[in-house]
C-alpha cells in the first residue's frame, strides 16, 4: 500500500504551490484553469438557528440571493419533498443531497428516504455521523461497518440514491492502536460508490503520526469518490469564514484536488460557528469563494 509520502510525491496535488494565499493571483489563475465550473452550494445546517416551518421559504430566497445554487439538506422542516421541490424552485435552487441518519439508508427506511429525495430533487444521501466508534475502533468493526455500508449503497442504486459518509477530524485519525487511518481503511473496504464526503475544515485540523493532514491529499488518495465536497475553513475554529484573516487553507490545492482527482460535482460551504449571524457568515462565505475566481 502507498504511504503518505510516496503518496505527496506521486499526486497531482503535489505540483500545488502550498505557499498560496486564499486571494493570490496564482489561486485565482489554479481555479480558472479549469473548463468544468463546479456548483455551490449551502449546507442548510448552517443556518439552524434560523430556520423552522415558518420561515423556511424566506430564508432559501435569500440563500438564492446571495448567489448560491444549490443546497444540501439537513432536516425538512415538515415539508413533503414536493413542497421543498417547489420552494426552491420558486427561488431558483436546487436541492444536491442530505445529511441523514444510518438508519434512515437501510432497510424499509431506504425506501421512504429515496422516496422524499426523488420528489425533492437529489440523490446523494451522506451520513454525517453515527459510525465513529466502529471505524475507530479495530480492523474487525471497520471492515463490518464498511460492509454494512456497501450494502446499503447497493440497494440504493435499485432506487436511483448514492450513498455515503461525511468524515470529522477524528475520522481521518489512526485506528486504535495502529498506524492506519480509520477513514482511508473504511473506504478501500467500502463499495466504491460509497461517496466519501471530505469536510476541508475538520480534515484540515487532524494530524497522523505527527503529520499535519491536508484536504488535497484526502482528496486525491480517493479518486472519484469526492462527489459532494464541504468547504469549510480550519474545522470553522471561533466562526472562521472561507478567505477571511485566519483562513490557512491552501484552496488552490483543494481546487486542483476536486478537479482533476475526486471527481467533485458540487462545492457545498457549512458554517458551524459564526462570529456575526449566520446569515452574514454564509454570505461571507460566497462573497470570498467569488473573490477567488468563483
Amino acid at each position: 500500500m502507498m504511504n503518505r509520502r510516496s503518496f505527496l510525491q506521486t499526486s497531482l496535488c503535489a505540483a500545488t504551490v502550498a505557499s498560496i494565499s486564499p486571494f493570490s493571483a496564482s489561486a485565482i489563475a489554479e481555479y480558472k484553469k479549469y473548463e468544468k465550473r463546479i456548483p455551490i452550494g449551502l449546507e442548510l445546517y448552517s443556518l439552524r438557528d434560523v430556520l423552522n416551518h415558518d420561515t423556511f421559504p424566506k430564508f432559501m430566497k435569500q440563500v438564492a440571493e446571495m448567489g448560491y445554487e444549490c443546497v444540501e439538506f439537513a432536516g425538512y422542516h415538515g415539508y413533503s419533498g414536493k413542497e421543498i421541490k417547489k420552494i426552491l424552485d420558486d427561488v431558483g435552487l436546487k436541492a444536491t443531497s442530505t445529511h441523514i441518519g444510518l438508519n434512515q439508508i437501510k432497510g424499509d427506511e431506504l425506501k421512504k428516504s429515496a422516496d422524499f429525495a426523488t420528489e425533492a430533487g437529489f440523490n446523494f444521501l451522506i451520513v454525517p455521523g453515527g459510525l465513529e466508534g466502529r471505524i475507530r475502533e479495530s480492523h474487525e468493526s471497520n471492515k463490518k461497518c464498511a460492509e454494512e455500508m456497501s450494502a446499503c449503497a447497493e440497494e440504493a442504486g435499485k432506487l436511483g440514491m448514492f450513498v455515503g459518509f461525511h468524515g470529522h477530524t477524528g475520522d481521518y485519525l489512526n485506528i486504535n492502536g495502529t498506524e492506519d487511518s480509520a477513514w482511508t481503511t473504511f473506504f478501500n473496504n467500502c463499495d466504491k460508490r460509497v461517496i466519501a464526503q471530505v469536510d476541508v475544515g475538520w480534515c484540515n485540523n487532524a494530524h497522523r503520526n505527527g503529520a499535519k493532514l491536508t484536504a488535497a491529499e484526502t482528496l486525491c488518495a480517493l479518486p472519484g469518490r469526492g462527489r459532494v465536497l464541504h468547504i469549510k475553513s480550519n474545522g470553522d475554529v471561533h466562526g472562521c469564514v472561507v478567505g477571511d484573516s485566519d483562513d490557512t487553507v491552501d484552496w488552490a490545492s483543494v481546487f486542483e484536488a476536486a478537479h482533476e482527482k475526486a471527481g467533485t460535482e458540487y462545492f457545498i460551504v457549512e458554517q458551524e460557528q459564526w462570529k456575526k449571524t449566520s446569515v452574514d457568515s454564509a454570505r461571507e462565505c460566497l462573497e470570498n469563494l467569488k473573490k477567488m475566481g468563483w
